[in-house]
């Protein structure tokens, strides 16, 4: 525990603990029915029933445990952000966006991109206040890694969800999962704006200072903006560029999964340049082509942009 009644299980996946007058409260549930009962026997040692589940996003690695939880302990009560929620009722959404709306591959049927579907009994405001259990919350719009992540804070601990990895972890993430580049790094920004006593991402250890771990991935997507403009100094189409990325990053993709990742992570970098306006695009011969957007310098100024 780091405080009185907030701590958290500590994995791959860091599951936040809170007590509440009743009983625990999680912030997500880990990857599967193996996570879960580690939960469980967690829960049964401190002899706390389950009564919440708090979703900061939907991704299969984050609520694949609730089906066993809900399983064990019926009358607990879920709570996630509205698009998010969506999803983890019925999670085959996530291997279809990230197929392109297409009908997913079966190599795309996984418990790391299809967990098993969960109720959602409340709806989570994106930005303010909620009470859980006795449990005061303040909820933070985190969006970027997922639509609409949130981060929840108790007792000045943060839970930062998937918004920034830890240090160690990072290194191993030439590139990191997202879905829009530009609100990861305002949110990253706004987590380092942030004194709260605790953090904990959902991969990373739990530090006293977010400075070091976010900052550190702010200049990491920095990094691949560059990384991807200067790759399209000339024009490419989405494949052509992913393929010339992963070259340069060292990355090598061996199957479909990995694929539609990188992929969908690739496209979030590009929207992010494209909204300020640093890359741009066209179609040709029936081909989606992508260019970094060339500055006319006049007297010394920037000019226009083509």
């Amino acid at each position: 525990m780091i405080t009185e009644r907030v701590g958290y299980f500590p994995g791959h996946v860091n599951i936040g603990l809170v007590i509440g007058s009743s009983g625990a409260i999680l912030i997500d549930s880990g990857l599967d029915t193996q996570t879960a009962k580690k939960l469980k026997k967690g829960l049964d040692a401190i002899a706390q029933p389950l009564c919440a589940i708090i979703q900061t996003h939907a991704h299969a690695d984050h609520f694949g445990g609730n089906a066993y939880l809900l399983g064990c302990w019926p009358e607990t009560q879920v709570y996630a952000p509205p698009l998010e929620e969506a999803i983890i009722r019925y999670p085959i959404l996530e291997p279809i966006y990230l197929n392109m709306g297409a009908e997913p591959l079966s190599d795309l049927r996984n418990k790391f991109l299809l967990a098993q579907a969960s109720r959602v009994d409340h709806l989570l405001p994106l930005e303010g206040e909620i009470e859980i259990d006795g449990v005061p919350f303040s909820i933070l719009s985190l969006p970027g890694h997922s639509w609409q992540q949130v981060g929840v804070v108790c007792d000045d601990i943060c839970f930062a969800a998937d918004s920034y990895l830890g240090e160690e972890i990072l290194d191993k993430h030439k590139l990191p999962f997202l879905v829009d580049a530009h609100e990861t790094i305002a949110s990253l920004e706004k987590l380092l704006a942030s004194s709260y006593k605790g953090y904990i991402p959902g991969h990373g250890p739990y530090t006293t200072s977010s400075q070091g771990a976010v900052t550190k991935n702010i200049e990491l997507h920095h990094k691949i903006y560059a990384v991807i403009e200067d790759l399209l100094q000339e024009e490419n189409t989405l494949e052509e560029a992913l393929a010339r990325l992963c070259e340069r990053l060292h990355i090598s993709i061996e199957n479909a999964s990995s694929f539609v990742l990188f992929r969908t992570a690739f496209m979030g970098y590009l929207i992010g340049l494209h909204k300020q306006e640093r890359v741009g695009y066209r179609f040709i011969q029936n081909r989606w082509l992508w260019k970094k957007n060339e500055i006319v310098v006049q007297d010394g100024a920037e000019g226009a942009e083509r």
